[in-house]
């Protein structure tokens, strides 16, 4: 089937289209999310959204919404016996600072890489403190993505605070890798 041509009953056009579009060059290159959308799929995985009826500003009020985060690698301890791939396991200790510069959080975490070919697919979890609650974060994420400047996202489950209760996402982008560790872009929503 051809760009562009009529799509079967049931099947929406631009379905048979989205991947021939990406070698097309029509297709953004960026894989950014917007905190008001990370927003508001949180608040339909909560079940309090539903983009065909509800609106989307109601559904934001009743979200925990945090961007423009800075995370930075504090301690690094990778144990991979000598097989510098598959396996290794990194456990982590990262900052979370605002964009003044203030620390405004702590993870704790850990990393498995699952495979190194053709990407690195990695297994995380982790439980992040902030002044005013914690939560946890879990997902399997593709490295090697990252290193090329695109986004990944984590499911989180609040555990006290402001987040209890709450379930949402939280996005991981590299921002600078000029630094010594790298920078890393983060926001995240909860519903």
């Amino acid at each position: 089937m051809t760009v562009g041509a009529a799509a079967p009953e049931g099947l929406d056009r631009r379905a048979l289209d989205s991947g021939q579009l990406a070698f097309q060059g029509q297709m953004p290159a960026t894989s950014l999310v917007e905190p008001r959308d990370l927003a508001l799929a949180a608040a339909a995985a909560a079940g309090i959204y539903d983009p065909a009826k509800d609106s989307a500003e109601e559904a934001l009020k009743k979200c925990v919404i945090v961007e423009g985060l800075t995370e930075v690698i504090e301690k690094m301890a990778i144990h991979d016996e000598g097989t510098h791939g598959a396996a290794a396991l990194a456990e982590y200790q990262d900052g979370f600072f605002d964009a003044d510069g203030n620390r405004v959080g702590t993870v704790i975490g850990s990393a498995r890489v699952l495979s190194m070919a053709p990407h690195m697919w990695q297994y995380h979890q982790s439980r992040t403190e902030f002044e005013g609650g914690t939560f946890e974060t879990h997902g399997v994420i593709d490295g090697t993505a990252i290193l090329h400047g695109f986004t990944q996202i984590f499911q989180l489950t609040g555990k006290t605070g402001r987040f209890a209760g709450k379930a949402g996402f939280m996005t991981l982008t590299i921002d600078d890798p000029t630094q010594r560790p790298p920078r890393y872009r983060t926001s995240f929503a909860m519903a």
